[in-house]
């Protein structure tokens, strides 16, 4: 009995059409991504073991390292730059700062990182180009009992928005920071009304046996 034969034929596909929606989607990730924004110090949180996710939208973040430099920034949203534009306006009212509409845009662009000089300072930074402003060390806010010119900065951004706090306010400290420095920061929330704040700090796993870990291997469970 003869055997049946099958004709070999060839399997090669026309990816052309994959390749197009690759790099669409590709270009799509690329416009829809935002980076996040240089860190002007490095920072080594204190460590938790629960955390909360929160949304970076209508950020005031103070971020003081472990030489006593503090530092305020805020959001890319537009309430965060409305609220950055009426402060910068009761500053001008308060300390006679006045900027002109190019510091102003410097001033957000540099408020993404982090601004960290004293009032007097200001304009000189805000002089800075991009690269002159990576490079250059900033001496922080002054937050000394004598001269907390963080309270400063707090009073302006609340007045500007009528007394209505920004919907996260943020504490970046380093572990190995002094506790001088903490006290000075809180200081300045308090003399303004500030009584609550989002703490940043590094996730580490929890203690096998304790309640935390106990409760979350019972969520799993369910």
């Amino acid at each position: 009995m003869p055997k049946l034969q099958i004709q070999k034929k060839s399997t090669w596909v026309d990816m052309t059409a994959f390749v197009d929606v690759a790099f669409l989607i590709l270009a799509f990730f690329m416009l829809a991504t935002k980076f996040k924004p240089p860190e002007l110090v490095s920072i080594q949180n204190p460590k938790s073991v629960s955390s909360e996710n929160v949304a970076e939208k209508d950020v005031f973040k103070i971020t003081f390292d472990k030489e006593g430099r503090t530092f305020i920034s805020f959001s890319t949203d537009e309430d965060s730059k409305e609220r950055v534009s009426n402060m910068l306006e009761v500053l001008k009212n308060q300390k006679g700062l006045t900027l002109t509409n190019e510091e102003r845009a410097t001033f957000l662009r540099f408020g993404i990182s982090g601004i960290g000089v004293p009032f007097s300072k200001l304009k000189s930074l805000l002089a800075l180009s991009d690269d002159e402003y990576k490079a250059f060390k900033q001496p922080g806010i002054p937050i000394d009992s004598a001269n907390n010119e963080l309270d400063g900065w707090i009073n302006a951004l609340l007045t500007g928005s009528g007394g209505r706090r920004p919907a996260n306010v943020m504490l970046n400290g380093d572990n190995a920071a002094k506790y001088p420095e903490f006290k000075n920061i809180l200081a300045a929330f308090k003399k303004n009304g500030v009584f609550s704040f989002k703490l940043i700090t590094s996730m580490e796993p929890v203690p096998a046996g304790t309640p935390l870990y106990k409760s979350q291997g019972q969520q799993i469970k369910e």
